[in-house]
């Protein structure tokens, strides 16, 4: 899979379905092995579902291996965790990038997670 500025380089073109639900079968996997288990590790962990993350978590390791899985956990927490401190502190983005994904923002439907101030950049 490919976004946007890798797939202008690759010629590929850019494929969304992924973030989107849009695939064939569970619609979560986006080709990737094990991919529906890490969509479903990275959602509990995004949602503090303690008991789902150790749940998944002893999965993930009997599937992946230990140091895939706490790679994915620490990629999910430290994702969650960035967002999470820029929205606190009042961080938004800049004008240019604001209006440049307006169209991405709508196609994957990011905005209905977050309030339109998280969208509103500081100089407007």
């Amino acid at each position: 899979m490919a976004l946007r500025e890798s797939s202008t380089k690759s010629g590929q073109a850019a494929d969304l379905q992924i973030v989107t639900g849009a695939l064939d079968g569970d619609g979560r996997d986006g080709n990737v092995p094990s991919g529906g288990l890490l969509a479903a590790l990275a959602e509990a962990v995004a949602r503090w579902h303690w008991p789902e993350v150790a749940e998944l978590r002893e999965e993930s390791v009997q599937r992946l291996g230990p140091e895939q899985t706490c790679d994915a956990i620490l990629v999910a927490a430290g994702f969650n965790g960035i967002t999470r401190v820029a929205d606190a502190i009042g961080i938004r983005l800049d004008q240019r990038t604001a209006a440049a994904s307006v169209a991405l923002r709508a196609e994957i439907g990011i905005d209905a997670f977050a309030p339109a101030q998280k969208w509103a950049s500081g100089g407007a």
